[in-house]
């Protein structure tokens, strides 16, 4: 699972590098104009542009030029052609030109000191995009060649369709396949099961056949409690149920993806550069507060954090941090060993019915309540998030053997764990926990950056309020 996990941001990591490296090239082909243009040449320029103006200028145009490149499909994640990448360059750099040329004629204060410097830019920003894709695409297909990030592909069927997508993969050096599971003399196992005994793969690919017509429930659910991308060729496109997403994979390839989660790709990348910024933003707000609770938490518990296992995206384990607000004996206990404990174990049944809630819970002195109700202790999370263990918003992190309890804990585990969620603002103390579950589920399935700022505001208005606080 850490092998899957790792290839997964190996994905990630790329584009971002892609980003990054399409941002510092254009910034700098532009600079090199305007050096080149205003500094170097002796001919006077039509318009005196500061160099620090015309910088500023461009860090603030370059998000937009990103966007327009995303827009082009620059940084799509299914494969392309060298000629594929090399017109997207072409065309991101002229496109790129004739944005801030639009913003140049409708400016009041001029962008451009002379008429040279965007065709300058043009040039050098082919050139530097060039330069900087070709060091990332060779830098990837070293790692590559050691089997970094590789995806590793599971073929089940091996009908004739079936072993001419195996040429296909095999052609291409971003897959390799691990296992043909099958009847015929191509096969590398015979049943499924025995394929998958050592290691899972990356990607499982069904075709249908003649006997297996569609989508094996068994597969699908072993890909996703392993967090294994599914894909099913179908053998007519037309039987497909809607629900399915279709795709070409490779370019040419019809299959059907089977996604459990909207949560991909730059809507994965967007939310992630929000919960940075927020929660970058928040601690530096709340710093005061964290100051005041940590001298009290200290002279009170002669602590000031508490550390707890949780799980979060792909079954990881990782510390939730939360303020002290138990004592050291009850520290780190389920609620049904501290009850026990405490000799109240008659509370363990009351606890769980009323949705993991009492309003006189005895774990709990003055000031545990005061941090809890006003969700105080919550704010460590912010640390969490930060660090990319956990996001702002995503289903409850909850306790391992708690959630084992839960059959279809895979599904609430195909994105991060959140500080709130749905399940938190749909009534925190009232829901029964098997519910609570269930709109994490949801959540997940149904996932948009929308729902993501009705959550967070929700959250705010209850925090303020008070409401369903514990």
């Amino acid at each position: 699972m850490l092998f899957l996990r790792m290839k997964n941001r190996t994905s990630l990591v790329f584009t971002l590098l892609l980003v990054v490296g399409d941002a510092v090239a254009v910034l700098a082909a532009y600079v090199v104009a305007y050096v080149l243009r205003v500094r170097i040449s002796d001919v006077p320029t039509h318009q005196v542009v500061p160099a620090n103006e015309f910088l500023l200028l461009l860090l603030l145009l370059l998000p937009f030029i990103i966007i327009l490149f995303s827009l082009i499909g620059t940084y799509r994640a299914t494969s392309q052609g060298k000629l594929a990448i090399i017109g997207r360059i072409f065309f991101g750099a002229a496109t790129a030109m004739l944005f801030m040329i639009m913003i140049h004629y409708f400016m009041v204060r001029p962008l451009f000191p002379s008429k040279l410097v965007p065709i300058y830019g043009l040039v050098f920003s082919i050139i530097f995009l060039s330069l900087e894709r070709g060091a990332l695409y060779l830098a990837r297909y070293l790692r590559r060649r050691r089997l970094i990030g590789v995806t590793r592909v599971m073929l089940i069927g091996d009908n004739k369709f079936a072993l001419g997508l195996v040429d296909i993969i095999q052609r291409d050096n971003n897959y390799k396949i691990q296992a043909i599971v099958g009847s015929s003399k191509s096969a590398t196992h015979k049943t499924f099961s025995g394929a998958v005994r050592n290691f899972p793969p990356d990607l499982i690919i069904q075709v249908a056949t003649h006997d297996k017509p569609d989508i094996d429930v068994g597969i699908l659910g072993f890909a996703q409690k392993n967090y294994v991308d599914f894909k099913f060729v179908p053998r007519e496109i037309s039987e497909v149920p809607e629900r399915l997403e279709l795709e070409l994979f490779m370019g040419d390839v019809p299959m059907m993806s089977v996604q459990p989660t909207p949560l991909l790709g730059w809507g994965r990348v967007a939310k992630r550069l929000f919960d940075v910024a927020m929660s970058g933003l928040a601690l530096v707000i709340l710093s005061p507060i964290f100051l005041v609770v940590a001298i009290v938490n200290k002279i009170i518990f002669g602590k000031v954090l508490f550390r707890h296992t949780r799980l979060t995206r792909g079954d990881e384990k990782f510390q939730l941090l939360k303020f002290q607000t138990v004592c050291r004996e009850l520290n780190g206990l389920t609620p049904e060993q501290a009850f026990t404990k405490i000799n109240r174990p008659e509370l363990i049944k009351k606890y769980r019915d009323n949705g993991d809630f009492l309003p006189d819970d005895p774990r709990y002195g003055r000031w545990a309540r005061f941090l809890r109700k006003t969700s105080i202790d919550e704010l460590p999370q912010l640390f969490n998030v930060l660090r990319g263990d956990i996001s702002l918003v995503g289903p409850r992190a909850l306790i391992p053997e708690e959630l084992a309890e839960f059959k279809d804990k895979h599904a609430i585990l195909h994105v991060k764990s959140g500080i709130t969620g749905l399940a938190q603002i749909s009534g925190r103390k009232d829901l029964p926990w098997e519910q609570r579950r269930k709109l994490d589920v949801y959540y997940v399935q149904n996932w948009s950056f929308g729902l993501d700022m009705q959550i967070l505001f929700k959250t705010a208005w209850q925090v303020l309020t008070a409401q369903g606080a514990r």
